[in-house]
């Protein structure tokens, strides 16, 4: 069986838990145009710091073929395609109250066997106490990062149903989630 495992690591788990209590200032992304997504990077401006979300691919194996795969990082390093934007920047001024992880397991069957054991952020939730901010996977193989302000934003974030359907005989995919909040 492969396993593959392009999770957030425990350095940048560390890093998003010092966040709790203190101000997030303001959010850069690149501008909107049919979703509210950006690509590559989100520049995160704290009380602590700037740090930053990035979407970078790399060849992984996908399923049986070598694919360019978007994985995560969050760090504190500026890489040169942070010159490269035109941000817009978001203000926020607000408390962060608690973060969560939302860590999903793919798993893939053929002939009822398990072939692959997946994990993957899907994405982040940021929590204020009157409301929150998402930032989502959008998929395997894109750079994109979906960005929302609301409440109850898990509900808005692609259905584990999107992998489960997406086989047929004789694969069967299984998707779930894991919701870790750091607080």
């Amino acid at each position: 069986m492969k396993r593959i495992d392009i999770r957030l690591n425990n350095d940048e788990m560390r890093r998003l838990q010092s966040l709790i209590g203190e101000t997030l200032i303001s959010v850069e992304h690149d501008a909107f145009s049919y979703v509210n997504a950006s690509s590559q990077v989100i520049r995160i401006n704290t009380s602590i710091g700037t740090l930053y979300l990035y979407s970078f691919a790399e060849p992984l194996d996908y399923y049986g073929t070598t694919e360019d795969v978007a994985v995560w990082t969050f760090e504190s390093d500026r890489y040169k395609v942070v010159d490269l934007k035109n941000f817009v920047e978001t203000p926020f001024d607000q408390s962060i109250k608690s973060i969560s992880l939302i860590q999903e397991n793919q798993r893939l069957f053929k002939n009822k066997e398990q072939i692959y054991d997946v994990w993957l952020t899907r994405g982040i939730i940021i929590d204020f106490g009157d409301h929150q901010l998402s930032f989502e996977k959008a998929s395997w193989l894109s750079e994109d990062i979906y960005i929302q302000k609301g409440y109850d934003l898990l509900e808005k974030f692609a259905p584990t149903d999107v992998f489960s359907e997406g086989w047929d005989e004789p694969y069967l995919g299984t998707c779930s989630r894991e919701i870790i909040t750091l607080n």
